[in-house]
């Protein structure tokens, strides 16, 4: 890419690429709630938590958060954050040649020591690269030098962990100077003390890779193969509520961590086999985690975190202690993952709150068979228990997840998956009708797991496939998504491969191949993978593995299995702690549908993983559950109401009304003030925000209502809500108001704006009479004509006249004016806006024009 801005500057022109020209600035902010202002100067090492997707995934990834808070933890260490930026900023950071930055500092990412990418899909290596070269750093470690750290020319270390990256690094090892293997708790606090002495004495970058390559649980690619242990660390569940963000993440909640590691040895699932040994948090740890999260972050959903939590076995216990102290502050439990075998009346309670959320089970196969090949451990009569105690206690939809192309699967087993969903429609039908939405899976074989060595077939994939689409066809109420084969193909044949798939990542990446392309365009961007592919000289060996061979592995007599399973893999020297000589047995034994018990409750399957090195199963026992308190709803009571007169200014002008709404909300939730809830399924505060903001919209004197259940003073309230509130939002006064007086939007008669208006770059501006004559004809013009769209979308036209009250000369520039606008607003909300003004300036001026500063300065009620 052409040449950036110097990386050593001390930040980059921020105002100037994140503003309201591009789709959700806030994320880019870094001023989430929990964030501490760091030292730059003073910190020995200074790293970046860059996560390869958009913000809205990498904040709520707990992973991410974790280590950011453990990494600020350290003495002289300072660590910041860094995302995807979505193609909108990419682009304008290509056009004006400005370096991606972390969030916090608002420095180039190439200012800093460290860079970690989470490594978590096949093909979100793609991604990493977009990021590396936005931030100007070469694409590739042997091309970063051989500086000391500290020197202002050179690189970051670049390195990544995650699951994907611990399974089978080599794929993207070209790309990263080292990875990290396992939990990061403690592996990169020790890699921090390495850095910072070798920062300290001035080590060249190979010499840093030396000395890292003696950390247990450190790769460095450029050393070569050698044996590396992943490492394990206990679960650290006071870390997760470090950040607040301001904007809506994809898991929008509190998330603390129950159990970390399963050893229920699914032999399709990765995660199973590299997260042994099983590690239980303690249940008081736990409790008291989430009520203290709850009370610092202000969330109003918590979710309980493990591959298998229905595996805690004191899950009920913990479950219902922690509903019975919050039940009162209005909140929900979400668990995202739970064996349909264990849910219970016990579970099903302490799910959801004031909301019922949504369930999800995970059957995998259609056949009994089949189950027990894959060890699965479930039962047709665990399916239909679970699902009616679902039913039961008022579930109604629910989403089943099944594969497709497991080893040993015949047509029987396909035709399985849809005989399972008759079975439980006929099963509950003395319940009531059940809507299931089902997601068609198609089996990748993953590294690390007895069935590493599989084979699949595309064709085989789509024949599968359109069984189903058949018999799914005659089904109502039923909704099924499938998993693009194409896609499936593509994960196979990265997430297998050796260092001469880097070349194949590269090449897409510059093709345009991006995680967000598969969704948008996803022909092409296969191409874009076969492009690659066959640039590199791989055509042959991926059409070998899209044609496949499917029951190739059953067709060999055990001998020559065992010769198959002795090849040397690319990822043989990752020593997971499962051995492969089990692997290899466990093969064996699915082949003969037998199944092993769960190590964690029953004998030991002898994996290899227990010992020094990764420790041993941590499991606590069931405990006694606590009696179920009586429920009580939030309190709806209107004791007292205050109207308050508030601000929202600088930054939070790059928030949205909704992102508002939700800081207010966890505000309140925060200062534990007697806030009033309103009724139904779904209790809100009784919180009312007069008209909302255009996006980038500062205000000066806006209002909201907020009732309360008890009495509260307005002197006590702006005390106790003010320290809940970021930079930007300040409350100005409140005063109360009677409980039952007309709502807030009833008492809003005008609106007054302050507005910089610039004439679009290129085009000469008007002279001052001219802009004045034109504001003139406005306040003289017997109509004010305009096409708008309704709320429906519809094009209409409209009179805006009765909503022009006056307007105001501030000054004249060179490029521009600075006006005001008062504007009567309906009861409704409907009014003249600031961008309607625009354009009704645009068209007496003929002179295309820029908003590029609005400001309410008051909504002004009535008497």
């Amino acid at each position: 890419m052409a040449a950036l801005l110097p990386a050593n500057v001390p930040s980059i022109p921020f105002a100037s690429l994140v503003n309201t020209g591009i789709s959700k600035p806030g994320r880019y902010l870094g001023n989430e709630r929990g964030v501490i202002p760091r030292d730059w100067d003073q910190a020995a090492v200074r790293w970046a938590l860059t996560y390869p997707e958009v913000y809205e995934v990498g904040a709520s990834n707990l992973g991410h958060i974790i280590l950011y808070s453990i990494l600020n933890a350290q003495p002289r260490q300072l660590c910041d954050r860094a995302y995807l930026p979505a193609p909108d900023l990419a682009a304008r950071l290509r056009a004006v040649r400005a370096p991606l930055f972390a969030v916090e500092s608002k420095r180039p990412l190439a200012s800093f020591h460290i860079l970690g990418f989470s490594l978590s899909y096949e093909l979100g290596a793609t991604n990493v690269l977009e990021m590396l070269d936005l931030a100007g750093i070469p694409l590739r470690s042997v091309q970063r030098g051989d500086l000391p750290l500290d020197h202002p020319d050179a690189p970051p270390l670049i390195f990544a962990g995650g699951q994907t990256a611990t399974s089978n690094p080599e794929p993207y090892a070209p790309f990263f100077d080292f990875i990290a293997l396992g939990d990061g708790e403690e592996l990169l606090a020790e890699i921090g003390l390495v850095l910072e002495e070798a920062i300290g004495v001035g080590l060249t970058r190979r010499a840093v890779l030396e000395d890292l390559a003696e950390i247990p649980g450190v790769y460095v690619p450029c050393i070569g193969k050698r044996r590396v242990f992943r490492r394990t660390a206990t679960p650290m569940p006071h870390y997760a509520m470090a950040l607040v963000p301001n904007v809506e993440t994809v898991h929008d909640r509190l998330t603390v961590e129950i159990r970390r590691g399963c050893t229920r040895g699914c032999r399709f699932c990765q995660p199973g086999m590299l997260t042994r040994p099983a590690r239980d948090v303690d249940p008081k740890e736990v409790v008291e985690a989430v009520e203290t999260g709850m009370i610092k972050t202000g969330y109003s959903d918590f979710s309980l975190l493990s591959l298998s939590c229905s595996d805690y076995l004191a899950l009920p216990a913990v479950g219902v202690e922690l509903r019975n102290r919050l039940q009162e502050h209005n909140v929900s439990l979400a668990l995202p993952s739970q064996r349909i075998d264990r849910f219970d009346s016990n579970i099903a309670h302490i799910l959801g709150g004031t909301k019922q959320g949504s369930l999800t089970f995970a059957p995998e196969a259609g056949t009994q068979r089949l189950r027990d090949i894959i060890n699965k451990g479930l039962t047709d009569t665990d399916l239909i228990e679970g699902v009616r105690t679902a039913m039961q206690h008022g579930w109604r939809k629910l989403k089943l997840y099944f594969m497709i192309g497991l080893p040993g699967e015949t047509d029987s087993d396909v035709h399985g998956i849809a005989d399972t969903v008759e079975m439980l429609r006929t099963e509950m039908s003395d319940i009531g009708r059940l809507e299931l939405n089902l997601t068609i899976s198609n089996f990748t074989p993953k590294p690390h797991t007895p069935f590493q060595w599989h084979s699949v077939s595309s064709l085989e994939f789509q024949r599968r496939q359109k069984l189903l689409k058949q018999r799914f066809a005659q089904f109502r109420a039923l909704k099924v998504n499938f998993t693009d084969v194409r896609l499936s193909a593509m994960e196979d044949f990265i997430g297998r491969g050796d260092q001469s798939v880097a070349p194949v990542i590269e090449a897409a990446w510059r093709a345009g191949a991006g995680m967000d392309a598969w969704f948008e365009n996803t022909d092409r961007t296969y191409g874009a993978w076969i492009g690659a592919i066959e640039a590199a000289g791989l055509g042959g060996r991926y059409r070998a593995l899209e044609l496949g061979t499917w029951a190739e592995l059953q067709a060999l007599s055990p001998e020559q299995r065992q010769e198959r399973c002795r090849e040397p893999l690319p990822w043989d020297h990752i020593d997971s702690g499962v051995s492969k000589q089990w692997l290899q047995e466990d093969l064996e034994r699915a082949l003969m549908a037998q199944q092993l018990p769960d190590c964690s409750f029953e004998s030991c399957s002898h994996c290899g993983v227990c010992g020094e090195n990764l420790g041993h199963n941590v499991v606590v026992p069931a405990l006694p559950i606590p009696p179920i308190a009586k429920p009580r709803k939030p309190p709806d009571e209107q004791v007292a109401r205050l109207r308050v007169c508030f601000a929202k200014t600088a930054e939070m002008a790059l928030l949205s009304h909704l992102d508002l709404v939700r800081i207010f909300d966890r505000a309140l939730r925060r200062s534990r003030m007697p806030v009033s809830f309103s009724g139904g399924f779904h209790p809100l505060p009784r919180l009312q925000l007069a008209l909302a903001l255009p996006l980038g919209a500062e205000a000066h004197a806006d209002w909201f209502d907020l009732s309360f259940c008890a009495e509260i003073t307005a002197e006590k309230f702006l005390e106790l809500l003010q320290p809940q509130l970021p930079p930007g939002l300040q409350l100005i006064s409140a005063h109360g108001i009677a409980v039952h007086a007309p709502a807030l939007s009833q008492s809003i008669v005008s609106a007054s704006w302050r507005l910089n208006i610039e004439v679009q770059p290129g085009f000469e501006c008007p002279e001052a009479e001219v802009w004045q004559g034109a504001l003139g004809e406005l306040l003289a013009a017997e109509r004010l004509p305009l096409i708008c769209k309704d709320r429906l979308g519809r094009l209409k036209e409209k009179d805006l006249k009765v909503y022009l009250l006056d307007l105001h000369w501030y000054q004249w520039k060179s490029t521009g004016v600075e006006i005001g606008l008062d504007s009567w607003v309906e009861n409704s909300g409907r009014s003249l806006k600031p961008n309607q003004m625009l354009q009704l300036l645009e068209q007496r001026l003929a002179t295309p024009l820029l908003l590029v500063h609005q400001i309410r300065e008051s909504l002004n009620l009535a008497c």
